[in-house]
């Protein structure tokens, strides 16, 4: 028993992490599109600045031919065009740095062999999505550390295997590792135990490294901000301890000024990058994200619902978060920051505009908070093992979590556990399934594409009602301008409606999404009559629908239809239909559906029977 020490443990839990890895790779993904998706806007600073020569990111034809070539996304969603004609990725530069030096392997290896220098060529992949594991496995090392500052080596030795292997952990660090989550978990695990290691030997080195790491990883991600709380309140639990870290601060003055000075190392390359690129020092990158809505959290469903509840699909955090009674109790040294922490963390993702994190095994943005909830966790375990009997019951438990996080992360990597669609038929449809069948599949959610006509192949599923109509005579259910009425050219007598230059909008049909259905989504048909007198070359017309998130605060699927690309007769009534799927929620209260036409050329257009039909799934 000798050789089952934690620190044997963390080797085997390396190798295990570290194989599946090239497993899963190997078999399941290949090594062709590993910096894709997300990983773009982290990872576009490098091969754009370094090997194009392009930090604004102009020249667009090679940006498309990147995406075209490599299968990047489906849309190049992660930049966007600035007023001074560069553009800009969503994320801040943090990652460019961590994945540099892997980068300039990749490179070198590209230059020597027959692969294009292009920064996405297979010797980019290989090198930084096997480069990243470095830090990955470093975490697991330094989290052993960690929990040796608190508990004994049995507690440790169960942390471990409970939290890397029975969370969504093991997932981020296996296979999404070019991903943010499993590397912050590492710097987190790291700047805990360095304000550990400050406050015990008061070291200018460790004030210089724990001010760098701060500095980089805040860079990296912006929420990871909260994890300043460790430093900051450790060992402060009420008025006497809190004077006391002030007059320690004040006390050792110079090597706070030492971390401060690390703390702006790697923030300098950043403001430096956007002065070029946007003409400014400061710089919002996640302006084209949904943003926050502060004053309605959705805790519900990011901690418990079929789509993405963060317990439900690892419950294992369960015990971490009863442990904070057990931190209160045992602990007043960490006990606020750890009670600050968890309140703010949980509170900013509620807040979030895409709660849900897009698609992932599990709920993906607290990975890096099992940094800090490794410590409760390690708590409540201390606390049960003592328990003669309730010992055998919780460990029982846990090996049952840690076999379901396994057993849902082979379903994520084989197609059957899906991580944008879950619903709660279909997450019991495919529950300790190992394959899913095409009567399964229709339990799913439907996630809307960005194109322009979807294709809505099974009307029978559904329930049909009518949610908006204009015929400008007797059937009105929105507003309109009365002086843009017209009796000369009309569909159905007496009226129709004129749209001019001098106002370019038509009718808008305003749907809140609360009141067109319960569930993920709807299908709408959407229908017109419309008569035009001018080509539509001289007098083009677009019909659009979108999400209107929070009264104008972000759009969520902006789809246009050209009329001018469908088939028309000139001086005759002419029909559209198009059907367009509605994206999921980012708050049902909060999200309008808006449909309209608009002018865009100088010359007039009629239309008439203008109609929205909705179509709700029966189940």
């Amino acid at each position: 028993m000798k050789y089952l020490n934690s620190k044997n443990l963390a080797i085997l839990i390396s190798f295990f992490i570290f194989s599946s890895h090239l497993y899963f790779y190997q078999n399941n993904y290949g090594w062709k599109n590993t910096l894709s998706w997300d990983v773009v806007a982290y990872y576009l600073y490098l091969p754009e600045t370094i090997i194009h020569h392009d930090p604004g990111l102009t020249d667009q034809n090679n940006i498309k031919q990147l995406y075209d070539k490599y299968n990047l996304s489906k849309t190049q969603y992660q930049i966007y065009k600035l007023p001074n004609g560069n553009w800009s990725t969503m994320y801040s530069i943090g990652f460019a740095f961590l994945f540099l030096p892997f980068f300039l392997i990749g490179h070198i290896w590209a230059l020597l062999s027959h692969y294009p220098p292009d920064g996405f060529s297979l010797p980019y992949q290989i090198a930084i999505s096997n480069g990243v594991m470095i830090y990955i496995i470093a975490g697991i090392f330094v989290l052993r550390k960690l929990l040796k500052k608190f508990f004994d080596d049995k507690v440790t030795s169960l942390v471990m295997i409970f939290l890397l292997l029975g969370t969504n952990y093991f997932h981020e660090a296996a296979i999404g590792g070019l991903m943010p989550h499993a590397t912050l978990f590492t710097a987190f695990c790291l700047i805990i135990y360095l304000s550990i290691r400050w406050h015990e030997t008061l070291s200018m080195k460790t004030a210089f490294g724990l001010g760098l790491l701060l500095g980089l990883t805040i860079l990296a991600r912006a929420s990871s901000i909260f994890i300043v709380l460790f430093p900051l309140l450790w060992m402060v639990y009420d008025k006497e301890s809190l004077m006391n870290k002030i007059k320690l601060l004040s006390k050792n003055y110079k090597q706070i000024l030492i971390g401060l000075i690390g703390l702006c190392i790697f923030p300098i390359f950043q403001l430096i990058f956007w002065k070029i690129t946007t003409g400014k020092f400061f710089f919002n990158t996640y302006q084209v994200t949904p943003g926050f809505d502060w004053l309605n959290p959705q805790f519900s469903k990011l901690l418990l619902s079929y789509k993405k509840g963060w317990l439900l699909y690892t419950p294992m955090m369960i015990f971490a978060l009863a442990g904070i009674y057990f931190v209160y109790k045992n602990n007043k040294n960490i006990r606020l920051s750890i009670i600050l922490y968890t309140v703010s963390i949980i509170y900013l993702l509620a807040c979030w505009g895409t709660w849900w994190g897009g698609g992932s095994m599990g709920h993906r943005y607290f990975v890096e908070s099992y940094a800090v909830f490794c410590l409760p966790f390690g708590y409540f375990i201390q606390w049960f093992i003592n328990r003669k009997y309730l010992k055998y019951v919780f460990i029982i438990v846990c090996s049952t979590f840690l076999f379901y996080n396994l057993f849902q992360t082979w379903q994520f990597n084989n197609w059957v556990f899906d991580g944008y669609s879950m619903t709660k038929d279909y997450y019991w449809k495919i529950f300790l399934k190992t394959n899913v069948s095409k009567e399964d599949l229709k339990y799913k959610e439907i996630i809307s594409e960005y194109i322009s006509n979807d294709k809505f192949n099974n009307p029978e599923d559904y329930n049909k009602f009518t949610v908006g109509y204009l015929d400008f005579d007797s059937i009105n259910t929105t507003n309109y301008k009365l002086d843009n009425l017209d009796t000369s050219i009309t569909y159905s007598k007496p009226y129709s409606y004129k749209i001019k230059p001098d106002y370019v909008y038509g009718p808008c049909f305003k749907l809140p999404f609360n009141l067109l259905t319960k569930k993920g989504h709807v299908w709408l048909k959407i229908s017109m009559w419309y008569y035009p007198v001018y080509s539509l070359k001289e007098a083009p017309v677009t019909l659009v629908a979108v999400l209107d998130h929070n009264n104008g605060q972000y759009n969520e699927r902006y789809t246009t239809w050209d009329l001018e690309k469908f088939p028309y007769e000139l001086n005759k009534w002419n029909y559209i239909s198009v059907t367009y799927l509605t994206p999921y929620p980012l708050s049902r209260d909060k999200d309008v559906i808006k449909i309209y036409p608009y002018l865009r050329g100088n010359k007039e257009i009629y239309i008439d029977n203008f109609q929205v039909v909705a179509y709700e799934r029966k189940w």
